[in-house]
């Protein structure tokens, strides 16, 4: 009789970190590579995991390793159904790696691209129910605390669709603490810098005001409204202009885009994108009840989610032909992202001295 451990043995390779073997690549950044990889155990204990891997030219970078260390320390305080966890951290011929839980659904991301592609909406039970899902990892990041029982304050700063996994089970993950910051003197902030993707960002964390986890909540409004209306919220050629938006665009209603958005649904979604931090949510746990009542008052099941999920796999699966084009795509499914790339570190300066930063300055000088 052949085992699951001889089998998954069997199993063609690419290559061996550690005790893991690597099975495939799944996509290449400009800071680390990430493979699925198997580890086989004794007894037949077989996991499958996820590898992000330093590329050799990051290990000799003190900024990217400091951010990389804070990123797994992070993840091993860590549990919770809703947040991705890690299992291992370690070295191998001079490169450092991190084993994470491999999860079996699409990124957010891709299931918003596909059914956009298809003019499919997403039920709007289903995004609320997503959305409070998000809120409940939220809710157990930011009341984190260390062994000797002191709040770490940790703000995750990254909440976007690429970064949210969806699991065959009808639950989902939050990915990502590359750029999280949490009370400890070696992973503070060290510079007014911009840090996440522009069109999530709150207010606050763009003009270089003192945030708090309020802006986590910022971001999941933004992701709300795009799974409600199926387009991005803050849309522009470039980096700066998206900036512009989230600063001074009037905030269209998602019901405005569609109509069958309830009232309700509307008032969850523009209270967390409230420019001020005083008028959003408090908590992510207040933002959560809001939803649960919605969700709640729709019936909806977690089956249902399910079943909603098999309905679109067709979509989600494309033909062989297209695997290889569409593999990096499908990589944020279940890893983590690398942090927002250096170029974007002057962004914050140039808003500064744009006309409109200009503006803003004079506004309060003024006052």
């Amino acid at each position: 009789m052949v085992t699951a451990a001889e089998t998954a043995s069997a199993a063609p390779t690419i290559g061996q970190l550690g005790r893991y073997r690597l099975i495939r690549s799944l996509g290449v950044g400009g800071q680390s590579e990430v493979f699925q990889a198997n580890y086989s155990g004794p007894g037949g204990f077989e996991r499958t995991v996820v590898i992000k891997r330093v590329l050799p030219a990051n290990c000799e970078d003190p900024e990217f390793l400091r951010m990389f260390t804070a990123e797994a320390k992070i993840l091993g305080m860590l549990h919770h159904p809703n947040v991705v966890q890690a299992y291992d951290v370690g070295e191998s011929e001079g490169t450092l790696f991190l084993v994470l839980e491999y999860v079996d659904g699409p990124s957010l991301a891709h299931l918003l691209r596909v059914l956009r592609t298809a003019a499919q909406p997403l039920p709007l039970a289903i995004a609320a129910y997503f959305a409070r899902e998000i809120c409940s990892a939220l809710d157990y990041v930011h009341g984190l605390h260390d062994g000797d029982g002191t709040a770490l304050n940790v703000i995750h700063r990254d909440v976007t669709p690429s970064n949210i996994a969806l699991t065959q089970a009808g639950s989902l993950k939050l990915l990502d603490f590359g750029i999280a910051k949490y009370e400890s003197s070696d992973v503070q902030t060290r510079d007014r810098t911009v840090k996440g993707k522009p069109a999530y960002l709150a207010p606050e964390a763009i003009d270089g005001r003192p945030f708090d986890r309020r802006v986590d909540l910022f971001s999941v409004g933004v992701v709300l409204h795009e799974m409600l209306t199926l387009s991005p919220l803050f849309h522009a050629d470039h980096d700066l202009a998206i900036l512009h938006k989230v600063m001074e665009m009037p905030i269209p209603a998602p019901s405005a885009s569609r109509p069958e958005v309830p009232p309700a649904l509307d008032a969850i979604v523009m209270k967390a994108l409230e420019r001020d931090p005083e008028r959003r949510y408090a908590t992510a746990a207040a933002m959560a009840r809001a939803l649960d009542e919605f969700v709640v008052a729709s019936q909806l099941h977690v089956d249902d989610v399910v079943l909603f999920l098999r309905s679109v796999q067709p979509l989600l699966t494309p033909p062989r032909a297209a695997l290889e084009e569409l593999r990096a795509a499908a990589v944020a499914a279940m890893v983590t992202e690398p942090a927002a790339p250096r170029t974007k570190r002057d962004i914050l300066q140039r808003l500064r001295m744009s006309l409109f930063g200009r503006r803003r300055t004079w506004r309060r000088a003024k006052k």
